[in-house]
């Protein structure tokens, strides 16, 4: 068979079977940790006050120890360590950052990394 009639037939059953009108069968009811389960809330929670102010020294905590030498970095660590001290990072934090975006925080180790988790929260 040439190339291009393989191609065609190939299409065309694939076509047909997309197009089928009969109904998809249902997947079997399922139990334990495979069934349905609600939607998690929890990960849209904002967070606590206190779960902001441990969010905020692990940030510190990281610029501390980052390497890198960036003024774009340094700012940003600077504004987070300035803000965790004064009260106001941890109350912007209350109010924007979810549980979600904690964990986006908590798994990563560089600076880099953390800067844009802090780009993805809703603001």
């Amino acid at each position: 068979m040439r190339p291009a009639t393989l191609l065609i037939t190939v299409v065309l059953t694939g076509g047909t079977a997309c197009g089928s009108s009969e109904p998809r069968a249902k997947a079997p009811s399922e139990s334990g940790a495979a069934a349905a389960q609600p939607a998690d809330t929890k990960t849209a929670r904002p967070l606590t006050h206190e779960e902001c102010e441990q969010l905020g020294q692990t940030i510190t905590e990281t610029c501390r120890n980052n390497n890198t030498r960036s003024a774009v970095m340094e700012g940003w660590c600077s504004d987070v360590s300035t803000g965790v001290g004064t009260g106001s990072w941890v109350s912007d934090c209350e109010k924007h950052i979810r549980y979600v975006d904690a964990v986006c925080f908590a798994n990563n180790d560089s600076v880099k990394g953390m800067m844009d988790c802090d780009s993805a929260v809703s603001r």
